[in-house]
């Protein structure tokens, strides 16, 4: 009696909520340590191996959850300015469709011939998700931590947005670092045998935030508008750059180019230490986030 009244309350527990897992009764089988009230017998077989498979997926679908839950805590330490926002929409198409999974798998009984199926098609489901878009996402995730830099001080030539030779120098290293990234892609779908990803369809995204210092008239106004302007025309050059030195690797692979653009004048850059100089250097500088992935996992559908 007293073990039926423990049963009864983990089933309840579990069930209170559509947005937890329900755990089955177990009354037929032993499963990670649960065991039921009776022996696996040729008469009860089909009825254990169902509730095994119903546990199966309960167990798969929590994992799911908890790993999509750890990337986006990852994914929220990015600074927003420099967040690839088609990443946070796919994360987030991923865990509403877990969460819908682990509302179905509450809904379906494993005892009926139906909600076994429909438990074992709703863990193939998770299984495809898992491999196919959400390990690699983490691969995507990861790179989206690495925000790259160009220092206006010697990329640009004072108070414009043209670019110098060093400049257009460090483009050029970036684009020669996005192949590596795209081969690094290859070799990993080639290696996971991702048959899902269409060969050579990558997506290559860039964020390119401009800033400026807080040099120019002593109108308060006037000035914050001329930084502006500025900080969004040297994003907007960097910008430039990169799809004059993109076309032969955007041919070569198939890519995909987006490019994201925006002047935040004199607002203060990520991971800025404080100065009191009015030409501080390390505020006249061009933040690059540049993800490359296969496109399904990037393009905004």
């Amino acid at each position: 009696m007293k073990n039926i009244s423990l049963l009864a309350l983990f089933f309840a527990i579990f069930s209170c909520s559509p947005k937890m897992l329900r755990k089955p009764v177990y009354s037929t089988t032993v499963f990670r340590g649960e065991r039921g009230e009776k022996e696996v017998n040729i008469y009860n077989k089909n009825r254990a191996q169902r509730e095994k498979d119903m546990a199966e997926a309960i167990e798969k679908a929590d994992a799911t959850k908890r790993v999509l839950e750890t990337q986006q805590k990852t994914l929220s330490n990015i600074d927003s300015t420099q967040r690839v926002s088609s990443i946070d929409k796919k994360l987030q198409q991923l865990f509403s469709r877990t969460q819908e999974i682990i509302n179905e798998l509450n809904a379906v009984s494993p005892y009926t011939s139906n909600g076994h199926e429909k438990a074992l098609k709703l863990s193939e489901e998770l299984n495809n998700l898992i491999y196919n878009q959400i390990n690699p996402l983490a691969e995507i995730i990861e790179s989206n931590q690495h925000v790259l830099r160009i220092g206006s001080d010697i990329s640009f030539e004072p108070g414009s947005a043209n670019l110098t030779k060093e400049g257009k120098k460090q483009v050029l290293n970036m684009v020669n670092g996005m192949e590596k990234e795209i081969i690094k892609w290859q070799n990993y779908l080639n290696h996971h045998n991702e048959h899902i990803f269409s060969e050579s369809e990558f997506q290559t995204i860039l964020v390119i935030n401009g800033y400026a210092d807080t040099q120019g008239s002593k109108n308060e106004s006037e000035r914050k508008d001329q930084n502006m302007k500025l900080s969004k025309d040297r994003a907007s050059a960097v910008a430039k750059e990169f799809d004059i030195q993109m076309k032969s690797l955007m041919e070569k692979y198939n890519v995909k180019v987006s490019l994201e653009v925006f002047g935040r004048g004199e607002d203060t850059p990520p991971n800025y230490k404080p100065s009191k100089k009015l030409d501080d250097e390390s505020r006249r500088m061009c933040s690059i986030s540049l993800v490359v992935g296969p496109k399904m996992l990037l393009y905004d559908n």
